[in-house]
């Protein structure tokens, strides 16, 4: 499934001026690419006319005709409507199945002047960070402009560029860290010791030293009580949250020089000695068994118990990815049942495995991290036999092009995934045996890197966010197949 399908970004913009009758018809661009071997690409660059038809009231069809050529094949989505455009697009010579490509409802403008490196979402909020310490919250709901209650809010504090922004579980606080060798804590709420202002958000904690060097990324342990900071400065620490202390700290394989590029907290998923899962603990209580995971600069994935940041055992020492051999990692996820993890590197390729949690007592060869490349150079921990351990199971792999990924999310009860990156085109696909499938292609950028990519838990909308400091907002299709024809 080694193929992209990019659309003419202003696509919506063709569409409304056919339906105010600005014009009658006008030509758009739709350009298909399938990458061949590692870097070699094959491309077709076709075109369709879209053309004014005769309104059949109550046909629930955009009356707008659409007229492929030049080696593509597109027409309307069975759902799709002005309000939710979206195309069934396929290419004969490349092998491109009829695939759906879906448009934004709407985009939330210039949130950040020189662009977002950060996003989350939660309930009807959404934050971002971008440079110089930038940190906004923005409602995405459209709602009365009056409505003073969910105006944008800012966050200050941070003295230079924010490298990750979370909600906590709850959904009314944020973490943040930033390149200024700090972790923060924001209410969503107002500041009360700012009176009269409703667009200030409150620094509640602050996690400074003994941080020497930029924090890469944090994670929130449980319900938030405890929190864990990667910094580049080779350690990670676990904090108490209530007075801002350091409680433990560790490292990974390589620190310093080795460097973080993304974490997950999720609980384990313990297996007994038959291979049968135990239980899994539903909620991450303070008391559930939880583990840290690293995504590395050396291309390996790193396992740390927590809160003792203790290394934990891999059973299996290495994850053969033959398109990304020694890349970087760039992008990490875990799913909601802690079962699979996914990862991203910088050459563009993304791996989705198993994640197995065996029970003390069983004997293994093992160590602390999978690498991602074809070499295993994953660093050995010395464990007793009463040690837990973790395997990975590789599911899929591939790689669309050469472009960095940079944000992953696991959706649709944990059987597909968004993907992002540096080329600017964010997509949904399932890894299902026997091979990977495209769902959805999210058009509606120009070539601009994107940072993040994440879905609404309680609205069902995916939202990405830009380089050009541009949040996209796309409503989720009824249907899950793209062969609505």
């Amino acid at each position: 499934m080694s193929f992209t399908i990019t659309v003419q970004h202003d696509f919506a913009e063709v569409v409304a001026d056919i339906r105010n009758e600005s014009c009658l018809a006008e030509d758009v661009w739709i350009s298909c690419y399938r990458l061949i071997e590692n870097t070699c690409t094959q491309s077709v660059h076709g075109k369709v006319r879209l053309t004014a038809e005769s309104d059949d009231q109550g046909s629930g069809k955009i009356p707008i005709s659409l007229k492929a050529r030049e080696g593509v094949e597109c027409h309307w989505a069975d759902h799709a409507t002005y309000s939710q455009l979206a195309l069934i697009v396929s290419c004969e010579s490349l092998a491109i199945p009829p695939t759906l490509v879906s448009f934004p409802t709407h985009t939330i403008n210039k949130l950040h002047a020189n662009g977002i490196e950060c996003m989350d979402v939660a309930g009807e909020w959404i934050v971002t960070g971008g440079k110089n310490g930038t940190l906004r919250l923005d409602p995405w709901l459209e709602s009365d402009p009056s409505e003073t209650s969910l105006s944008h809010r800012t966050g200050r504090g941070h003295l230079s560029d924010i490298t990750s922004c979370q909600f906590f579980p709850s959904g009314e606080v944020i973490l943040t860290t930033s390149i200024d060798m700090s972790a923060r804590i924001y209410s969503i709420h107002p500041d009360p010791r700012q009176p009269g202002s409703t667009s200030l958000m409150m620094n509640v904690r602050s996690f400074t030293a003994p941080h020497s060097r930029g924090v890469s990324a944090a994670g929130i342990i449980g319900k938030g009580k405890e929190i864990v900071t990667a910094c580049r400065d080779g350690k990670l620490r676990i904090w108490n949250v209530a007075d801002s202390t350091v409680v433990a700290e560790g490292s990974w394989p390589g620190a310093p020089s080795v460097s973080v590029r993304a974490i997950h907290v999720a609980p384990k998923r313990f297996l007994d000695s038959t291979g049968t899962p135990a239980p899994l603990i539903a909620s991450q209580s303070q008391d559930s068994p939880l583990f840290l995971v690293l995504a590395l600069s050396s291309g390996a994935l790193h396992f740390a118990d927590l809160p003792s940041l203790k290394p934990i055992k891999l059973r299996t020492s290495c994850i053969t990815m033959d398109h990304a051999a020694g890349s970087p990692m760039e992008a990490l996820a875990v799913s909601r049942s802690a079962e699979l993890i996914s990862w991203g590197t910088r050459a563009g390729t993304v791996g989705v495995a198993t994640l197995h949690w065996h029970l003390p007592g069983s004997s293994s060869s093992s160590s602390s991290s999978a690498c991602s490349g074809s070499a295993a150079h994953a660093e050995s921990v010395d464990g007793e036999d009463g040690d837990e351990s973790v395997s990975l199971t590789p599911l899929a792999s591939w790689r669309r092009t050469t472009a960095a990924v940079n944000s992953l999310q696991f959706v649709d009860h944990d059987a597909a995934l968004l993907v992002a990156g540096d080329d600017g085109l964010p997509y949904r696909i399932s890894f299902a045996a026997p091979q990977p499938v495209i769902l959805e292609e999210f058009a509606g950028y120009d070539c601009d890197p994107v940072a993040a990519i994440r879905a609404s838990c309680t609205h069902g909308q995916v939202f990405s966010a830009s380089k050009d400091g541009n949040v996209l907002v796309w409503n989720r299709p009824p249907s899950h197949s793209p062969s609505d024809s």
